[in-house]
């Protein structure tokens, strides 16, 4: 990884001085001017949730013809060090277009910390950063969802709403409903994609390894604090400049996402400068250590803070374990036989637990990844559609 971003250094600065010409790419434009350009209508709603975070969340109302809005409505939630600008990059194919079209009311979640959603009632990401990143994606079940489908319902007038999750929208939606068994009656269906639960793939414990030794297991000795670091952000630049050039596109991904080869992902290799545009967000180093806990014990556990303050926070000794026996919720379930992060294995541990009505989906595509499911050209064919037409049972 270190390797590659030095590469990335040297390329931009050589290419920059014999002035090869880049590939053309919209600079810095918004989620809402991307939707914009795309010809939908698109709003910027302000959340609060119940511990103080002040969330944005995105919403496409009607589609392209200014037909009346639609009281079936639908939440999309991104994964870890993603945004909801994931949902639209994938221009006319993406899933928040492919649903709108389809008369749905969509909404878009930021969860705390990422980009469209740092700040705070009293506390500042930058002031107050051993505070305000002192959270996990179990907070964001437990506080982030609930106050955007509470507001949603309300301002809709819905009775409920259709969930779409990836990775740690998975994760987090399971926190919601087994955590918050009430909360199962305000969504009519959910649709995971490669939910991050188990992790039970060889690479996946291997790379999980390695982010454990980084950030240290003594929990009570350490600050929770933004990742990547804004120390960073000049990296970040230079990586959007070069992933623009022709030719280094590979290298541009392959640094990004786990040194994945591109040739093997049914991705479209123009859509990776606008990605790197708008990929990674920012996160809590919480969120990753949070993972590695349920890697090492292999449980889907509450955050383990030590003995001590286990007792003190939880009454217990050790963090009690997410009952994924009372979510009621039906689901649709998709894995990835090529995604070694919710691995065909961990996808089938997590759903070993489940009692609700339920279906499991192996996209019929090989190698299949954890990021096709946002941008691989079939994405629509493979996924999207059939997540509609599961929704759409539900509306009739």
């Amino acid at each position: 990884m270190l390797k590659n971003r030095l590469m990335l250094i040297w390329a931009v600065i050589q290419l920059e001085a014999v002035g090869v010409v880049r590939l053309h790419v919209d600079e810095n434009l918004s989620v809402t001017q991307i939707i914009k350009k795309h010809n939908y209508p698109v709003e910027e709603h302000t959340i609060t949730t119940a511990d103080s975070y002040v969330l944005k969340t995105f919403r496409i109302p009607h589609g392209q013809q200014g037909k009346p809005e639609s009281r079936n409505v639908v939440l999309l939630v991104h994964g870890l060090a993603s945004s909801s600008d994931d949902w639209i990059l994938l221009g006319p194919d993406s899933l928040a277009y492919h649903l709108v079209d389809s008369g749905f009311d969509v909404w878009l979640f930021n969860a705390r910390g990422t980009r469209h959603s740092r700040k705070h009632l009293k506390l500042d990401p930058e002031a107050n950063a051993t505070d305000f990143w002192n959270f996990s994606w179990e907070e964001i079940g437990l506080y982030d969802l609930p106050a955007n489908i509470d507001y949603i319902l309300n301002h809709t007038g819905a009775a409920k709403l259709f969930y779409v999750g990836h990775s740690q929208g998975g994760t987090a939606n399971l926190v919601m409903l087994s955590q918050l068994p009430k909360m199962n009656e305000k969504i009519m269906a959910a649709s995971l994609l490669a939910p991050a639960v188990y992790f039970v793939n060889e690479k996946s414990v291997a790379l999980l390894k390695v982010v454990a030794v980084l950030f240290s297991p003594r929990v009570r000795k350490i600050s929770f604090y933004e990742f990547p670091p804004k120390s960073s952000s000049h990296l970040t630049d230079i990586s959007n400049q070069l992933c623009s050039f022709p030719g280094l596109i590979t290298i541009c991904y392959n640094t990004i996402y786990f040194g994945a080869q591109l040739e093997n992902h049914p991705i479209d290799q123009k859509l990776i400068p606008l990605i790197v545009q708008h990929a990674p967000s920012t996160l809590s180093t919480k969120q990753i250590h949070h993972y590695t806990q349920i890697m090492q014990s292999g449980e889907f556990k509450r955050f383990d803070y030590g003995t001590r303050r286990n007792l003190k926070t939880y009454g217990f000794s050790k963090p009690p374990v997410f009952d994924l026996s009372r979510i009621t919720t039906p689901m649709l379930i998709f894995y990835g036989n090529g995604d070694f992060l919710a691995s065909p294995l961990s996808v089938q541990k997590m759903t070993n637990e489940l009692t609700n009505q339920h279906e499991v989906v192996e996209v019929p595509f090989d190698g299949f990844d954890h990021v096709d499911f946002l941008w691989a050209r079939n994405a629509k064919e493979l996924i999207y559609e059939k997540t509609l037409e599961m929704f759409q049972k539900y509306v009739n």
